[in-house]
Formats: structure tokens, sequence, C-alpha cells
């Protein structure tokens, strides 16, 4: 009786330890599994590769991401490069669904997601095409509220931190970025089944840099449209009563306004369109 639960005692060891056993062996399927990581997303930019011949698509190969997040790319200028100011004179300027998805509302308006807030992400746009892009960085809607003035005034007050910035910095190209109030219908084109946002210059014929500018304007504006037929409605001149006439463009004869997208665009169809300006300005001005 006792050798047999000897020998019972001995079977149940081995299939106890047979487990640990196959486990020490080298066989093919005995790889520890590993589960497969999640992959991070990441901001993806439009091709820095500027050439004469490029199209549309490759200007937007991969779908627009961007968040304007800091720590989201590792961009940086390229030697000697090309420096562009970021002016937003009306910084609280919108787009409504930016707005939605940032905040759950609509509004063409909005103190945090706004022209001001995607500038970041503009920055990156540009440095990628070797444009060394920097950003005035003021909310200046929110300045003129506290001043006790209406949004009439946004342009004045804008002149007092253009003024200052431009007495420490020299810049090659100045862009007052502003969002117009026409419908998705009138601020969008499509390009081989891609859309953009439309720009257009608003150049102020009363100043004295007034042909230096819209010589600016047509150049860029040409280059635009060579690169997506249609994104630019083109250069609106502006003067007489009513209207500013002026815009700080006597400031700088290399200061544009430019108007991106209306108050419908997506972000996604604004940010193709800051890419495409970028590459227009590297055409134009650099290469």
């Amino acid at each position: 009786m006792l050798k047999k639960l000897k020998i019972l005692s001995v079977f149940l060891v081995f299939f106890f330890m047979l487990p640990i056993i196959t486990g020490l062996l080298p066989f093919p399927n005995n790889q520890k599994y590993e589960p497969p990581m999640a992959e991070e997303k990441q901001v993806v930019y439009a091709s820095s590769n500027v050439q004469s011949d490029k199209t549309a698509e490759d200007v937007t190969a991969t779908e627009v991401t961007a968040t304007g997040d800091s720590s989201a790319s590792d961009v940086t200028p390229t030697m000697d490069s090309f420096d562009v100011l970021f002016v937003f004179t009306h910084s609280q300027e919108t787009y409504k669904p930016f707005v939605k998805s940032q905040t759950g509302t609509v509004a063409v308006y909005d103190d945090q997601a706004n022209l001001l807030s995607m500038s970041k992400a503009m920055e990156d746009y540009f440095k990628l095409n070797g444009l060394n892009a920097t950003t005035l960085d003021v909310d200046i809607m929110a300045e003129t509220v506290k001043q006790g003035k209406t949004m009439a005034s946004s342009y004045s007050t804008a002149r007092t931190f253009l003024s200052q910035e431009l007495k420490e910095n020299k810049y090659d190209l100045i862009l007052d970025i502003h969002r117009d109030a026409t419908g998705h219908k009138q601020s969008t084109v499509t390009h081989k089944d891609v859309g953009y946002a439309k720009t257009a210059f608003v150049i102020g014929a009363e100043n004295p840099n007034y042909k230096t500018n819209l010589s600016q304007a047509n150049a860029l504006n040409q280059a635009l449209n060579q690169i997506v037929p249609d994104i630019s409605r083109g250069i609106i001149e502006k003067s007489g009563d009513g209207v500013d006439g002026v815009y700080n463009q006597d400031l700088s004869n290399n200061l544009l306004l430019i108007e991106i997208g209306g108050i419908e665009n997506t972000e996604d169809e604004v940010y193709r369109t800051i890419a495409v300006l970028a590459q227009a300005i590297a055409k134009t001005y650099v290469n």
C-alpha cells in the first residue's frame, strides 16, 4: 500500500511540474506574449519640400490633425530663414466648427478658441517651408475691451503693440491674419476632392506704402492660385468714408492683411490653406 502511495505521489509531482518544465524548453511557440503598444498620434504637417512644380496634392498629402500644442512637433527653421510676423488685430475671430470642437458651443468670436490660439500650428507650417514665423502674442481684442473701446478701435490698439515690436525686431513680411464673415460656399474652394479655405488680401489705399503693398499682394495672389486654382479671391482695396483705409500698413511696406476662410470653414480647411500660403511665400520671396 505504501509503495502504491509513493508511485502515485511521484506521478502527481511529475504532472504538477510538467507545465513549468515545458515553459523552460525552447519550443517555437513558447515566446512570451507582449500586447502591441497603442500608436501615439502625432501632428502631421504639410511637406517642407518647396519646389516650383509642386502640386496641391503634395502640400496636403496627409490629413492635417494639428492642435497647436508646442510639444506636438520638433520643427526648427532653416539657417538665414525668411522672418515672418503674425499679427491678429481681430484676435478673437474664429470658425464655428473649430469653436464647437473645442468648447461644444457655436460662435464666430471666442476668447479661447480663436485665430490667436491657432497661431502655434500656423508657425509650424511656415517653419516647415523654411520661413521663421513668430506671433505678436497679444490678445488685441481683449486689450481693446480693457481700454473701454469698441472693436472698431482694434487697429489703433494693435498699432501700439506692433510699433513697439517693429522698433525691436525686423521682419521680411508681416501678415495681419483675419477671418471673413462669408458662408462656407463663398469661403471654400475644392481642388481634386480636397477642401481649402479661400483667401483674400485687403490693402488700405490711403497709406504711403500702398503701391508696394499692392505689388506684394499681387505676387502672392498669383502664387496661391498657381498652387490651388481659385484659392484666392483676389485683392480688395479700401479707401474713402466709413473704412479704415490704412490698416496699419503705413508702419511697414511689408505688411499685408489677409483673410483666411469664413465663419463656417473647418480647422482642417484653414490649416491646408496656411500650408499653401507658406509655400506661396517661399516660392515668391525665398526661391
